[in-house]
């Protein structure tokens, strides 16, 4: 149960003092005659300890045949002093791992000789971890998107050159059907061109032309195009956004991130579906919400539609919510998604201005 090491010291510890509920940490107090006294609040969470008394025999607390009794037992018996030692801990019906120090001292009111323990709640440690592999499986696949997306480019740039170059020639014999032929290739080259930038967008940090950002500009510059796709596929489009709803954001970021989640959208349904997009203030923040009419997403796939080259599309690349989320989180917001069995709604919430956004990437990067 115990992760790290234990190390006996006989210096008695400093008591600490009744500020204890300030501590981001639940404290206890363990007597010699194995007597606990939760010190605060967080301490109560810990224990699953829901009485009002704060002082009880410790086998009322825990069962005297768990983990956690005998190993608090042990901690008082042997004097154990303890330093970030990982520990799995499980009391009223939660299990989670919680960061353990315990200091030799006397209690500060009673002056009785026993153990100070202080246990800060980690969480979930599976979860932790998966969340820990998430990170670096993402930071592997940018990497290897860089160097595949510079050695795609580069043929690229000069099958496109010699073809132009090509169809210029053919054009001077009136050679039409060949000059077709090129121009589809012209199309694919493009494609795959796109597909590209979109690779080396998720593979790096991107240059932010900052500025203020009318969310109902955006869309009316994107609406053209929205309707039409949603014509073609029968869908029917609403926009519900005040007009002087603004942000602090780099714009040609926002049509990318509006164009991929409209897309997604007009993409799930069928005839008839009704796409929705709305925009509000909210303590300081925009929320823009895309909701659509389609089958919906079952929630086991809620954690794995934003990982890189997932896609339930046939010919989908699986790039387009992995973008959405890194530009997103590059502008200190976040992007969630609500299904309940019929019709999605995918809402960014985005800090109104820069500085905002700055403080929260600020802190995401020291985490």
């Amino acid at each position: 149960m115990l992760v790290r090491g234990a190390r006996k010291s006989s210096a008695v510890r400093e008591s600490l003092s009744g500020q204890v509920n300030l501590i981001h940490a639940g404290v206890v107090f363990l007597s010699k005659d194995l007597l606990i006294r939760l010190e605060n609040r967080l301490a109560k969470d810990l224990f699953g300890w829901t009485e009002e008394r704060c002082i009880a025999p410790l086998y009322e607390v825990l069962p005297i045949d768990s983990e956690e009794y005998q190993l608090l037992c042990r901690i008082v018996a042997e004097d154990c002093e303890y330093r970030d030692a990982v520990v799995k801990w499980e009391a009223g019906g939660t299990v989670r791992h919680v960061l353990m120090d315990s200091f030799v001292a006397r209690h500060a009111e009673t002056d009785e000789a026993g153990v100070y323990v202080v246990l800060r709640d980690m969480g979930n440690f599976a979860l932790l971890n998966q969340h820990t592999e998430k990170i670096e499986r993402i930071a592997t696949i940018g990497r290897l998107a860089a160097g595949v997306a510079h050695e795609i480019r580069n043929p690229l740039t000069t099958i496109k050159g010699f073809l132009q170059l090509l169809e210029q020639r053919l054009e001077r014999v009136d050679m039409f059907d060949e000059i077709a032929y090129i121009r589809v290739m012209m199309q694919e080259i493009e494609r795959v061109n796109a597909l590209v930038t979109e690779l080396l967008l998720l593979s790096k940090p991107q240059d932010m032309a900052w500025t203020t950002v009318s969310v109902s500009e955006v869309l009316g510059h994107l609406r053209p195009w929205l309707d039409e796709e949603a014509r073609k596929r029968g869908v029917e489009t609403v926009y519900e956004v005040p007009a002087d709803l603004e942000l602090q954001a780099d714009r040609g970021m926002m049509e990318q991130l509006f164009a991929h989640l409209a897309r997604n959208a007009i993409e799930a349904m069928d005839k008839g579906g009704r796409l929705t997009i709305r925009g509000r203030t909210e303590e300081g923040r925009v929320e823009i919400e895309f909701s659509d009419t389609g089958p919906g997403i079952p929630y086991y796939l809620f954690d794995r539609i934003f990982d890189v080259f997932y896609t339930t599309k046939e010919k989908g690349t699986g790039l387009g919510l992995a973008i959405c989320q890194r530009i997103v989180a590059d502008h200190g917001g976040h992007i969630r998604v609500s299904s309940k069995g019929f019709g999605t709604t995918f809402t960014v919430s985005l800090p109104q201005t820069r500085s905002s956004s700055l403080q929260v990437i600020r802190h995401r990067q020291s985490s």
